[in-house]
């Protein structure tokens, strides 16, 4: 049963950390050649790429080996995707936009398909080095978050990423 409702959330894990990846980097809000604007170009090229879920904890609960397997997440610029072939049931894509000026950093995420489709999410994220990152979403349309924690009954996913490769030829 517990298993069951951690594999229901992981939509909306796929969801966040899509988001999180994607940050916003052709429709970053600051526009011009200022210095906000070059650092969310900057992020937005270190977070393209092909990425493995390496750990992930939903509500407080750790998300089970298996799934962290199958969950590749594709980003390129401020579009992000799940390929077929990750076991989260479903499809999701969409963009994002970061800040990169606060602290920590944060990521808008808006899903093109699904259930969610339209609808933010609000999240923080870090680029812990070239090919290592976390993030961390709170609830669909709820308030941005603070620290990159999960508690149970939060309703938030931490989930921490491994660049495994660039993004696929022919998919840019």
């Amino acid at each position: 049963m517990q298993r069951a409702r951690m594999i229901k959330s992981v939509p909306i894990l796929v969801i966040g950390v899509v988001a999180l990846l994607t940050a916003g980097c052709a429709n970053n809000k600051f526009g011009g050649a200022t210095a906000e604007s070059a650092a969310a170009q900057r992020d937005c090229e270190l977070l393209s790429g092909t990425w493995q879920l390496t750990r992930g904890v939903v509500n407080g609960k750790p998300v089970p080996p298996s799934v962290l397997r199958n969950t590749v997440l594709i980003t390129d610029r401020n579009t992000f995707r799940f390929p077929k072939a990750s076991g989260v049931g479903t499809h999701p894509a969409g963009t994002f936009t970061v800040n990169p000026t606060t602290r920590p950093k944060q990521v808008d995420s808006i899903a093109v398909g699904g259930p969610h489709a339209g609808q933010l999410t609000r999240g923080i994220y870090e680029i812990l080095d070239a090919n290592h990152k976390r993030a961390c979403w709170g609830r669909l349309g709820g308030p941005r978050l603070t620290e990159f924690k999960s508690p149970p009954g939060s309703g938030r996913i931490l989930q921490y990423w491994k660049k495994i490769g660039p993004v696929p030829p022919g998919q840019s």
